[in-house]
């Protein structure tokens, strides 16, 4: 939730002292679930709540550079954005979001759990997180992180090797060719690496909460490239009435003007498992499920609950298990997609018959 490159630390070394996490619950331990904010949403969200769906409409047309999906699938609260007044991690008591909202600290007041949220209105009202962020923060708790657009993986692993609670941890760093980056960190996993090309729509890691930050999320943020480093840039743009007060956005970098899904198959697996009537003893089982390059492993479930493999590395299909008699099995069945999307599910039970006196087995 910091700074995010070692390489403009040394310029906003004073801010830092004065910045602190993002989020403002108290910190708490990998694995729980930080709560939502729900104070505050864009424009784009008032029809549908406080969460970005993927659907919403930012009310702007896309620049003609857009380029941008979103960096995760599935619904996902925002906790932060970027502020245009000014995302330099230090703290000038107004926040400014990217339509011309404002909060003040002296109209509104700080949240009072958290001194850089201010509120827009004197009822202490509609928050706008927070003071000096170059970026915006989803709340995704350990969930699969994606490639916001295609590019060349600029750097992955701990933006400060010395200190693994600095800065934003495990962090990625993806170069899109168009003199722009984006930028992805409090990951958990990497799992990508450095010159490596990635599509859209690939899953690049895995959130969490490394770094300096009080819960799991993803921050993301997009960034120009030039020779004195990098300057951070909203990839909603500006669409206030009066003059963007940071002043270097490229416009609404989303493709379609509102931030949407990667137009990738995502997988969901189907898996039937069934007597074979031609052979009392063995199972006919049949996997399948959308996406591209899909990689599925099969595994056998005994009645006394034990899970053991029977196939792997294959494509969707059928295949026969021979059992025993007299005997309970059913089957699990996982994909891994050529993008990195995995799911799973398990078929229904099924009983192999009991032997009868005198019955070949």
């Amino acid at each position: 939730m910091r700074i995010r490159h070692l390489i403009a630390l040394v310029a906003v070394a004073p801010l830092l002292l004065q910045s602190v996490p993002a989020q403002a619950a108290q910190a708490l331990p990998p694995g729980q679930k930080q709560g939502p904010y729900v104070r505050w949403f864009y424009p784009a969200q008032l029809s549908y709540g406080t969460v970005e769906t993927g659907a919403g409409d930012s009310g702007s047309g896309p620049a003609a550079t857009a380029f941008l999906t979103l960096p995760f699938m599935g619904p996902h609260i925002v906790t932060s954005l970027f502020d245009h007044c000014y995302p330099d991690y230090g703290v000038n008591g107004r926040t400014c979001r990217y339509d011309g909202a404002v909060a003040q600290q002296s109209v509104g007041g700080p949240d009072p759990g958290f001194s850089e949220g201010y509120a827009q209105t004197p009822g202490g009202h509609d928050y706008l997180y927070y003071d000096g962020h170059d970026g915006y923060d989803y709340a995704l708790t350990y969930e699969p992180v994606a490639a916001a657009a295609p590019g060349i993986v600029k750097s992955a692993g701990w933006l400060d090797p010395n200190c693994h609670t600095c800065l934003s941890g495990l962090t990625i760093e993806i170069n899109h060719g168009n003199g722009l980056e984006s930028f992805y960190g409090h990951l958990s996993r990497i799992d990508v690496a450095k010159g490596q090309r990635v599509s859209r729509g690939q899953v690049i890691g895995i959130s969490g909460m490394t770094g300096t930050a009080t819960g799991p999320h993803l921050h993301f943020g997009i960034y120009v490239l030039n020779r004195s480093g990098i300057t951070a840039i909203d990839p909603y743009g500006w669409s206030g009435s009066y003059p963007d007060p940071w002043g270097l956005d490229r416009g609404d970098l989303w493709i379609s003007g509102s931030p949407r899904f990667a137009d990738v198959p995502l997988p969901s697996v189907s898996v039937t498992a069934e007597l074979d009537p031609k052979d009392v003893n063995s199972i006919d089982v049949s996997w399948s499920s959308p996406g591209a390059g899909n990689n599925f492993k099969v595994e056998v479930v005994t009645q006394d609950g034990l899970m053991k493999p029977w196939l792997a590395q294959i494509s969707a299909g059928t295949a026969v298990f021979h059992g025993r008699p007299n005997q309970t099995y059913w089957f699990w069945v996982s994909v891994t997609t050529d993008l990195g999307w995995t799911d799973a599910a398990g078929s229904g039970s099924v009983q192999t018959p009991t032997v009868k006196h005198g019955q070949d087995v």
